[in-house]
């Protein structure tokens, strides 16, 4: 059994990730630059086609212009959201983006602006008298340095969809999922040095495994 279970991990090493990286901070409070065409599937099934959107990382909802004006859709209207290089699905109360799939299941990922933590970073390096997450992030500060470019702590939150349903990507979680032998290797694959729970290439072994 372990030398089967040592020859799979061999297998899982040599496969090339397909997974997007995620990055971890961004200097911006959506997803892309400058918004850009979509199509939006609604719960009804209606297609909507929008000339300019983009992703709102205050709670990963979708943005849309109306006028000069930024517009947050009502989220639990939207079944999807497709970019030109990129699906977005909604998973509970967000829009999660498909990075990677093996067959007919899923890797998704939600990514937020981490308020705690850029709050922390605020308070270690300014003197700040003012914190508000709007549609845009507003901070009223002391200190000198204010021109410099601000940059966004991300909070990225993964997810498998399988056969339909989605899991948040959580031990406790995952470990009902796996029976048998492939309940073992999934044990030796999360003790593994170099496994993250935060890094796609060792999330996909576990999704290649179920």
């Amino acid at each position: 059994m372990k030398k089967c279970i040592f020859s799979l991990l061999i297998i899982f090493a040599s496969l090339v990730a397909k997974s997007q990286e995620i990055p971890n901070q961004i200097n911006r409070t959506t997803v892309f630059a400058e918004f850009k065409p979509a199509v939006i599937t609604l719960t009804s099934g209606e297609l909507l086609k929008q000339n300019y959107a983009n992703i709102f990382l205050k709670n990963s909802s979708l943005l849309y212009k109306h006028g000069i004006f930024d517009m947050e859709a009502d989220i639990e209207q939207i079944e999807s959201v497709k970019f030109d290089d990129c699906l977005y699905v909604k998973v509970d109360t967000v829009l999660a983006r498909v990075i990677d799939s093996v067959g007919n299941k899923k890797m998704l990922c939600a990514s937020f602006i981490d308020v705690d933590a850029y709050r922390t970073r605020l308070l270690n390096e300014h003197q700040v008298t003012n914190f508000e997450l709007g549609e845009h992030v507003n901070v009223t500060s002391t200190d000198i340095s204010a021109n410099e470019p601000k940059v966004y702590p991300l909070n990225n939150v993964f997810y498998f969809e399988l056969d339909g349903k989605t899991v948040k990507v959580q031990e406790r979680k995952l470990d009902k999922l796996y029976k048998g032998d492939k309940k073992r290797l999934y044990k030796v694959i999360i003790q593994s040095a170099d496994f993250s729970w935060e890094n796609p290439v060792s999330l996909r072994k576990l999704l290649e495994l179920l």
